[in-house]
């Protein structure tokens, strides 16, 4: 009897894992039909232009040595982007073959920025699924990432920022992957190679192979165990460590065409340049005023963040953070905090460690930071995977109130945080938390001027004019999208009809333009994001 009863419930554990996964893969297919359905929806951003000329001019340094004829770009040693890591971004070249137009290259660049994400989102789930044993909160975790609202219109077009937070979540399942493995040579090399891939989209990605060996050499140390058993001697730590400084070096540098002639030398350079990146003077939107790069507080990242991070996120972070402390505090007074305590949450605190170091290096070196905090969204999965952590410890320990109160918090905040997304399609770049959006016009919004599109949409559906002349405070990418009729329509000039607005570098709402009347306005949250004016007759 007691053996059809356990044969009984294995079965039953067997189908809830097998319902699950068909869950996890209903969704994930889910989000990618939208995916596939919206792209369309978005402009071409500032920066997209700049970064496809980047890969052409290291695409020409490439071919060139192959023999072919040269391309009408710049020199690669001669390039003032030169340094700017673009392994990522090299596929996109397929898109140029048959000149089929900037549309459709601009298009297919969005759905190749979207694909990576998606990668990045799938690596994360998985290794929240292998931490946590649990496909709910492995799926949590991704959605997280995934329905943030501005990851999810950027996801499309910010080839540089987004394309990094999703090799940083690659990397933390290799790392993951390297650990549980005992060090394989198989996840060392994809190791090393993801944590290469993470550094030259951003430097930051170095911290990966930071703690990798930091850790390596604390369980040498401490005498402490892989969960598999093998002892880290002094001797396998040391081969470990040297392994991964070797394949990543080589990867890095064969990741950067500009260094293949001195290595050493150039990537010292690039290393030098990034951690004191100063080639930015543009203005930035700052609690009510507008500042210079070298005037930005301390605090503009957190500010940016409690802002702009939904607030249920912002009460797990809370909740769990104050447990953490709790719990740490209980364990020092009751005298059992031991570095096996720390070696058995050794991901708990490496995620913690992965948000930390990288932002107290920007404090440090005081970081040229600008366009909301788009250059540290790679610390949200971090901090998704310590709330996971929280929220996996209450419904396993909590009290059934506490496990209530959670599960409504996630599933009201989720709903609310989706609805927003499908409402304000395709604005979610300017999203600012219940909190923030009281204060959204004080700080920069559009800063990519993407809301130019829409508003040009506008003038073209109420104005049948066959000639159309606009002007703009931001530069008008959106045409890259049009076909040739369309341009034809057309025509940019000072002393134009209408004059597109999108309040970057401006505080407030009001905007006068002399000679020109405010007809139309797109507005999120009770903040404008464009503003479209008319001539005065």
């Amino acid at each position: 009897m007691h053996s059809e009863s356990f044969c009984k419930l294995k079965s039953n554990l067997r189908n809830c894992k097998k319902g699950g996964r068909y869950f996890i893969l209903f969704f994930t297919c889910l989000y990618i039909l939208i995916g596939i359905n919206v792209y369309r929806d978005y402009s071409v951003s500032t920066d997209e232009p700049n970064e496809r000329r980047t890969m052409y001019v290291n695409l020409n340094y490439i071919t060139t040595l192959m023999g072919k004829e040269p391309m009408d770009v710049p020199e690669l040693d001669e390039y003032i982007d030169r340094y700017y890591g673009i392994f990522l971004q090299m596929p996109t070249a397929v898109f140029e073959v048959g000149h089929k137009g900037l549309a459709y290259i601009y298009d297919c660049r969005h759905l190749y920025t979207f694909a990576i994400c998606v990668a990045g989102y799938i690596a994360f789930m998985y290794l929240c699924k292998r931490i946590f044993h649990s496909n709910l909160l492995a799926l949590l975790g991704a959605a997280m990432a995934a329905l943030y609202p501005r990851f999810f219109a950027e996801q499309f077009y910010n080839i540089k920022d987004m394309c990094f937070v999703a090799v940083y979540m690659l990397a933390m399942w290799a790392t993951y992957m390297l650990i549980e493995s005992r060090f394989s040579w198989k996840w060392i090399f994809l190791f090393s190679f993801m944590a290469a891939l993470a550094t030259n989209v951003r430097i930051v990605g170095m911290v990966f192979v930071i703690l990798l060996i930091g850790y390596v050499w604390s369980a040498c140390i401490f005498k402490r165990y892989t969960e598999d058993g093998d002892e880290l001697t002094y001797k396998r730590a040391l081969l470990i460590s040297a392994a991964v400084i070797v394949i990543y070096f080589l990867c890095l540098t064969l990741m950067y065409p500009v260094a293949w002639e001195s290595p050493v030398r150039t990537m010292g350079e690039i290393f030098t340049k990034f951690s004191n990146y100063d080639d930015w003077n543009g203005a930035i939107v700052f609690m009510g005023d507008i500042l210079p790069k070298e005037e930005l507080p301390w605090y503009y990242i957190p500010v940016w963040m409690l802002i702009s991070i939904p607030v249920w996120y912002l009460l797990l972070f809370a909740i769990i953070g104050i447990l953490a402390v709790w719990k740490i505090a209980l364990g020092i007074r009751k005298r059992t905090i031991t570095l096996k305590i720390f070696f058995k949450y050794k991901y708990l605190v490496w995620c913690i460690l992965l948000a930390a170091i990288p932002l107290g290096a920007i404090w440090v070196k005081q970081a040229t930071l600008y366009s909301g905090w788009r250059h540290c969204y790679f610390l949200l999965p971090p901090l998704i995977l310590f709330a996971l952590y929280g929220i996996d410890y209450l419904f396993k320990r909590g009290k059934k109130s506490y496990k209530v109160i959670v599960a409504l918090v996630i599933v009201l905040g989720m709903t609310i945080q989706v609805r927003w997304i499908s409402v304000n399609h395709p604005h979610e770049m300017v999203y600012f938390n219940g909190i923030g959006k009281i204060w959204a016009a004080d700080f920069d919004r559009d800063y990519w001027h993407m809301a130019e599109r829409q508003a040009y949409e506008y003038i073209i559906e109420n104005d049948h004019s066959e000639k159309i002349t606009i002007n703009s405070s931001g530069n008008l990418f959106f045409l890259n999208l049009l076909d040739e009729e369309q341009k034809g329509r057309i025509e940019r000039t000072e002393d134009s009809t209408y004059y597109i607005e999108t309040y970057r570098g401006k505080v407030g709402n009001e905007v006068e333009i002399d000679g020109y009347e405010e007809i139309h306005a797109i507005v999120v949250d009770g903040f404008k994001v464009a503003s479209i004016y008319k001539k005065k007759a």
